[in-house]
């Protein structure tokens, strides 16, 4: 059975774990069934145990959120010489693990990339620490220049061919792996919407512009009164639109749930009457797919990753990235007109249902085991 390392920074039972970490866990426990042994090395938190079990796959933790993946560079030889590691899988979101430089023995690398953050991380971040990210993003190009990579939208594909410098050998060996959707889980529920409910879900980080939708809640409110807005999520961003939400008056309006668990968060998807997303860059728009699972249209702006998960004027709405306006009109539509908005909830679901994790862990499959191959032939 070939045995595989997956390296990331965050398990699933890490409190900040997001749209990387359900990606990386639904896909690879999946692989695990299909004839794989995985092992799962993330960074550790607190209460978190340095060795688990979740469902068939190993957990491993060393680190913790500021040094995983300096960690990583010291002991990633003595794990993969321990363990007769058979293929590295090296997650690269956020800063690069460097697998392909610091692997001694020889042993194959599949890239995987969620998306490259390059100037976007300024609007994150400090000079200091961005110049960081930056940095260690622009060294991709030398390091993996041998590997194979699997990213998880057209946008990601483009950014990594940018990167490269459009070389077309590199080309050849980028796949689009989408995420996918359990409809055991996610699925609709009508007979639980009797508020009119506006949703955001997701980490609360500068990036993902969640300022954007609380100025449009101050100027929709001019106009439509009773709706409410729930914004689901931790993040480091979150005390500074609580100062923002309460600046503007809008706390009888806005609430932050916090954290919540999968099965309140689909609870919500079926409460709400459409989801807002307004992240000026993303991987792969997941929580889009999931809200469309559960029956509800998005508005969302046209911006890399998330421009892939709607269909504009169909299963929801479109608006220009930080355009306030706009995104208060489109919000004002949806909330005003019940029939169009269930029609785009129809076609929402059916568009998810493209999507599914069988599908995903299959197309993963085909390119590892090209990967192996392609390395036992070289």
């Amino acid at each position: 059975m070939p045995k595989i390392l997956l390296i990331n920074w965050r398990c699933p039972r890490n409190p900040l774990a997001g749209g990387a970490e359900i990606y990386a866990y639904e896909i690879f426990k999946r692989i695990k069934d299909r004839g794989y042994e995985i092992t799962y090395l993330a960074e550790r938190f607190p209460d978190s145990k340095e060795e688990e079990e979740i469902e068939g796959i190993r957990i491993l933790r060393i680190g913790n959120k500021w040094t995983f993946n300096f960690s990583v560079y010291r002991n990633i030889n003595e794990i993969v010489e321990n363990n007769n590691f058979d293929l590295v899988i090296d997650d690269l979101n956020k800063i690069p693990f460097y697998s392909p430089y610091f692997l001694k023995n020889r042993i194959p690398v599949l890239a995987l990339v969620m998306h490259l953050f390059r100037n976007v991380i300024f609007s994150e971040t400090n000079i200091f620490f961005g110049s960081y990210v930056y940095l260690t993003e622009s060294l991709i190009p030398l390091i993996y220049k041998n590997n194979y990579f699997a990213c998880l939208s057209q946008s990601t594909k483009e950014d990594l061919l940018k990167l490269f410098k459009n070389k077309k050998e590199i080309e050849e060996k980028i796949y689009i792996i989408s995420p996918g959707i359990d409809f055991n889980k996610y699925k609709p529920d009508f007979s639980k919407k009797k508020e009119r409910i506006i949703c955001h879900v997701g980490r609360l980080k500068k990036y993902k512009s969640v300022h954007h939708l609380i100025y449009a809640v101050k100027i929709l409110k001019e106009k439509i009164d009773n709706f409410k807005v729930l914004i689901v999520g931790e993040g480091d961003d979150k005390e500074r639109l609580m100062k923002l939400v309460k600046k503007l008056n809008l706390s009888k309006i806005i609430e932050f749930t916090g954290y919540v668990s999968e099965e309140e968060k689909i609870n919500i998807y079926q409460t709400s009457l459409f989801l807002v997303e307004n992240s000026i860059k993303e991987g792969w728009g997941l929580i889009v797919l999931e809200a469309n699972a559960c029956g509800i249209p998005v508005i969302s702006a046209n911006t890399p990753g998330l421009k892939e998960t709607v269909i504009d004027g169909e299963t929801g709405f479109f608006y220009s990235y930080g355009d306030i306006n706009m995104l208060a009109e489109k919000m004002k539509i949806l909330l005003e007109n019940d029939s169009l908005r269930e029609e785009m909830g129809k076609k929402a679901l059916a568009w998810a249902k493209n999507f599914t994790w069988e599908k995903s862990a299959d197309l993963m499959k085909e390119l590892i085991e090209k990967v192996l191959n392609y390395e036992s032939s070289n």
